[in-house]
């Protein structure tokens, strides 16, 4: 009978030790041996950025609203912490963005985030997008729609960080699925 107990035990402790594997992140190296880590849920197409209220919003420039639509997306890939898809879609945002001087420290920052494989850097760059794309939609007429500018006390050391949002539920681009509700709306923009 003890070795039964013994067996069923070590298979428990097994099982337990792989399922736990399964959330953890997965880390690997890019070819200039940079580390790029992804956490890994166990739900991959799960998409932690729904929420149950949506605003859409429509600025009276139809480039403003193209691009808030795609600061979106990053931020949603944030959330979601999949770093080859915040690449692609910061990519996307480059190519809505024209060369003139206002938009110039926006471009640049797409460009560093569609170019940055690590997930804790392209968040760190995450920070001036939003200051940039708040400066944009700051000047600009919403027609209709909330834009809620959201902050995360905890982020960055206890420095806190912002971001733009469609919702006022929090999903917050900076810790993903660690602390996904991490926040509060600071400011409303209509």
């Amino acid at each position: 009978m003890n070795r039964i107990t013994y067996k069923v035990l070590v298979l428990l402790i097994i099982g337990l030790m792989m399922s736990c594997a399964k959330d953890k992140k997965e880390s690997t190296k890019n070819i200039d041996d940079t580390p790029v880590t992804e956490e890994v849920s166990e739900k991959e197409d799960k998409d932690l950025d729904l929420t149950s209220s949506k605003s859409e919003v429509v600025f009276s420039d139809e480039k403003i609203t193209k691009l808030y639509n795609q600061y979106l997306l990053v931020k949603k890939q944030l959330v979601n912490s999949k770093a080859k898809l915040v690449q692609k879609e910061a990519k996307k945002l480059e190519e809505l963005l024209d060369d003139s001087d206002e938009n110039k420290q926006l471009k640049a920052t797409t460009k560093l985030i569609s170019l940055t494989k690590e997930i804790k850097k392209q968040r760190d760059f995450f920070v001036t997008l939003t200051e940039e794309t708040e400066k944009i939609i700051n000047g600009a007429t919403i027609t209709s729609g909330k834009v809620y500018k959201q902050f995360c006390p905890m982020a960055f050391e206890g420095n806190g960080g912002y971001w733009l949002s469609n919702s006022d539920e929090v999903r917050n681009p900076y810790y993903g699925n660690e602390m996904l509700t991490c926040g509060k709306v600071d400011t409303t923009i209509q």
